[in-house]
């Protein structure tokens, strides 16, 4: 419904945003830093933080 209205190209609220859509903030890349650890560590982890931020 909205998305004609606003002219958007894609729902702007999927769970399916891609990783280039993203703000890469200092916050961000420390996140994907550590789960690139724990993927070539094989290791088990939790990112947590407030949403929107």
């Amino acid at each position: 419904m909205y998305k004609p209205f606003y002219s958007l190209a894609r729902e702007p609220f999927s769970k399916d945003t891609q990783s280039a859509d993203a703000f890469h903030s200092t916050s961000y890349q420390e996140a994907l830093n550590g789960l690139e650890y724990l993927q070539k560590s094989k290791g088990i982890g939790l990112i947590i933080g407030d949403r929107g931020r």
